[in-house]
C-alpha cells in the first residue's frame, strides 16, 4: 500500500514540476513581451524590417516620379526582393515572439535630398547614394547572423542576404569576394 501511494504522489509531483517550466515561458512571454530571439537577432528583425520597408516605400516614390532606367531598375529591384524577404522576416518575428509592437516601423518620410516637394526635380544620385548606404547597413546586418546559434535565423538571414546583395551591387556599390565559412 505504501509503495503505491509513493508511486502515485511522484507521478503527481514530476507532472506538477514538468508543466512549470512552459507555463513560466508562456507567461513570461505573455505579460512580460519576452522573446525567444537573442539580442543580435532581435536587432536584425527589427532593422532589417524598418529599413526594408522603408526602402519599398522609397522605390515607389522613385518609381513614380523619376526619369532614370537605372533608378527604376534599382526601384523593381527592391520591390522584387523585398516582396518575398519581408514576410519572411515576419513569419522569423513572429514564431520567436518579437510583436509587432516592438518592432514597429516608423512612418515614411520622402528625405528632401531626394526631392519631396512635388514641385522639385526628383534626385536621382540622392535616391542611389540612399539605397546604398541602406542596404549596405542591412547586407551587415544580415551577414553578422551567420555566427547566430538559432538555425532558423541563420538560414533566414542567408535566404535574405541572397536575395538583396543585387540591390546594393545596382545602387553602385563593391562587393568583395565571399568568404564564408
Amino acid at each position: 500500500m505504501k509503495i503505491n501511494k509513493l508511486f502515485i504522489v511522484a507521478a503527481c509531483a514530476s507532472t506538477v514540476f514538468a508543466s512549470c517550466g512552459e507555463t513560466a515561458a508562456n507567461r513570461q512571454r505573455q505579460y512580460a513581451n519576452a522573446s525567444l530571439a537573442d539580442g543580435d537577432a532581435f536587432a536584425m528583425i527589427k532593422f532589417v524590417g524598418e529599413e526594408g520597408n522603408y526602402l519599398v516605400n522609397l522605390a515607389d516614390v522613385a518609381a513614380k516620379q523619376s526619369t532614370s532606367t537605372e533608378v527604376k531598375n534599382v526601384a523593381a529591384k527592391i520591390k522584387e526582393a523585398y516582396a518575398t524577404v519581408l514576410p519572411e522576416l515576419d513569419g522569423l518575428a513572429k514564431e520567436l515572439h518579437v510583436g509587432d509592437a516592438q518592432r514597429g516601423v516608423p512612418a515614411f518620410q520622402t528625405p528632401a535630398s531626394i526631392g519631396s516637394d512635388s514641385t522639385a526635380a526628383f534626385n536621382d544620385k540622392a535616391f542611389l547614394a540612399l539605397v546604398l548606404e541602406k542596404q549596405g547597413e542591412i547586407n551587415s546586418r544580415l551577414s553578422h547572423e551567420e555566427h547566430n546559434t538559432n538555425k532558423e535565423v541563420i538560414h533566414i538571414s542567408e535566404e535574405s542576404l541572397k536575395k538583396v546583395e543585387e540591390i546594393y551591387q545596382l545602387a553602385g556599390g563593391k562587393v568583395e569576394g565571399h568568404g564564408h565559412h
